[in-house]
């Protein structure tokens, strides 16, 4: 099926030679692999979202064949776009647990802002209707600095997944040490052995769930980059009652991207916030790391956290991007 031409060049118009669009089948794995790599090229150029999950490594050629044969690849909804019988469009889609939703979108570079990506997903949404499907959804994480991909969503009418609760990256470059003060009855200290327990009561107060010390232990006191004098708390009458941690990420396979400072867990249990202890907490790891020369500086928040979201932007850090999943009902 031809989908798109042309007027020839000599009547002063570009030439757009024709191309159809195809079920994507087994055999074209190898092509739709290099398609892939070549057209998320640029992205692998970005820096990380978080220096302490760096990105899984970016899959090779051979790799993706491999999983463009797998058995969770839904045929009948991945579609292609050819050239001379070359894939220059894709869009694969994918069974991933209870989801069904696209894996890869993709366009060749040559061949973008002609709508190609459009049609194969429109394509598979036909036949995933066929199906009785009712929802689709991205199954891989969008990066919000993807403009073009966050554009092609919403003009597909694909809304956010649960918007307020998605991590959202902050940055801070340049910061310059500052004094700390706390509230008077307070004390900022930096973590030891005998706090760990205080910290983990503390950090269920404030974000949830049940955790013990064990779980810090294992989760940042094992890291090899842990360093407690970067972690602070304050403590009212011996409780621990606001927590933060900073990390100073040097990653030696590679030191040009995995470099900086990393802030965890920033919080105030609810009766003792409205006195500054938040900053205090901030300011005291920006400082830390600083002075270790460990810049610049990321944290992973959500904007349903409007007041931890505001002070970071009072101390300078400016969103950097949102890691999006979106989601179309198909009914």
């Amino acid at each position: 099926m031809v989908v798109n031409s042309a007027p020839l060049a000599s009547l002063g118009c570009t030439v757009v030679t024709p191309v159809r669009i195809s079920s994507y089948q087994p055999e074209m794995a190898p092509d739709v692999a290099s398609l892939i790599h070549e057209a998320f090229a640029e992205h692998r150029t970005l820096p990380p979202l978080n220096l302490l999950r760096p990105p899984a490594p970016y899959l090779t050629v051979e790799e993706l064949s491999v999983t463009l044969e797998a058995v969770g690849v839904q045929r009948d909804a991945s579609f292609v776009v050819l050239e001379d019988d070359v894939p220059v469009s894709a869009a694969i889609a994918v069974r991933d647990g209870d989801d069904v939703g696209w894996w890869r979108v993709a366009t060749a570079r040559a061949h973008r802002r002609r709508g190609l990506a459009r049609r194969c997903i429109e394509a598979g949404e036909r036949a995933l209707r066929r199906r009785g499907v009712g929802r689709v959804v991205t199954t891989q994480v969008v990066d919000g600095r993807w403009q073009d991909a966050a554009a092609l969503w919403r003009a597909l009418s694909y809304r956010l997944d649960d918007p307020q609760h998605r991590n959202t990256t902050m940055r801070c470059d340049g910061w310059r040490p500052r004094e700390v003060s706390v509230a008077a009855g307070h004390e900022l200290a930096t973590l030891t052995d005998a706090d760990v327990r205080g910290w983990t009561e503390c950090r269920n107060g404030v974000f949830g769930g049940d955790v013990g010390p064990d779980w810090l232990r294992r989760r940042f006191m094992s890291r090899p980059d842990f360093d407690p004098s970067g972690w602070y708390l304050v403590k009212h009458d011996g409780r621990v009652v606001g927590i933060s941690g900073a990390l100073d990420i040097q990653d030696e396979r590679d030191p040009q991207r995995l470099s900086g400072g990393m802030i965890e867990y920033v919080g105030v249990l609810a009766e003792y916030r409205g006195l500054g202890l938040g900053e205090a907490l901030v300011v005291a790891c920006l400082n830390w790391l600083a002075k270790r020369g460990a810049d610049p500086v990321l944290l992973v928040t959500q904007p349903f956290r409007v007041p931890a979201v505001r002070l970071y932007e009072k101390l300078g850090f400016r969103t950097m991007a949102a890691w999006h999943r979106y989601v179309k009902d198909l009914g």
